[in-house]
């Protein structure tokens, strides 16, 4: 059995409709999509998971700091590289501030991460978002969509905030019981600033992409009862 890792061409519409069927069952089976209002948006992870297939990887080209007296504010950007080559194929660049109505309570390190997230998705957007569409998500990151949310009249995370992280849960090295209970921090998350040490602190547990398991039928079924209680 051969050990080489397959990658495909962009520029063959067969194989690239080819990585737009195994996206769609990678995204869906490691569930890397935030719903909102409806739609799938792609999370950053998922337009990585697309350029591996094709060769192309991210690279942070720089990140300026635009903070000033009154706000956190962050630049990046991104681009998307061919290992083949190491030619450029596209490039993104994005801010994050702490004047988002979202980010109200966010740390320094947090703007100046989400600001590269950001980057990142745009610079595969710009190139891959017409394979995601082919794949049957969203052509937005769910970061960019995230940056776009209307103003909350609650300083308190969304719904769909709250989605993003249950599904960090998932991805985590954590043990039925820690999910337990980070489902119900996650449920009962009073503000943003609760929220962002939630998403910080899953962001240190989680796994290795190749090693996120499925959760099974039994581990959702037994969380949505504990919500409808």
């Amino acid at each position: 059995m051969s050990n080489e890792i397959t990658t495909f061409d962009l520029g063959k519409p067969a194989q690239a409709i080819e990585v737009a069927a195994i996206l769609q069952r990678f995204v869906k089976e490691k569930k890397l999509t935030a719903n909102i209002k409806g739609k799938d948006y792609p999370m950053v992870e998922a337009w990585a998971f697309a350029g591996s297939q094709l060769g192309l990887y991210p690279v942070v080209e720089f990140v300026q700091d635009l903070s000033d007296a009154n706000q956190i504010k962050y630049l990046s950007e991104v681009s998307i590289y061919r290992y083949a080559d190491n030619m450029r194929m596209s490039k993104g660049v994005a801010i994050c501030s702490n004047k988002e109505a979202n980010k109200r309570q966010w740390d320094e390190y947090a703007i100046c991460s989400m600001a590269q997230t950001r980057a990142t998705g745009k610079a595969f957007r710009n190139l891959l978002s017409w394979i995601m569409k082919a794949a049957g998500f969203e052509a937005t990151p769910a970061e960019e969509m995230d940056f776009n949310a209307k103003p909350s009249e609650e300083n308190y995370p969304t719904d769909g905030e709250r989605e993003l992280l249950r599904k960090m849960v998932w991805n985590t090295d954590m043990n039925d019981e820690e999910r337990e209970r980070a489902f119900e921090a996650i449920d009962l998350c009073p503000s943003y600033d609760y929220y962002q040490k939630l998403q910080f602190r899953l962001e240190e547990r989680q796994l290795p992409l190749d090693q996120v398991q499925n959760p099974t039928q039994k581990e959702i079924s037994k969380h949505i009862k504990k919500i409808a209680k």
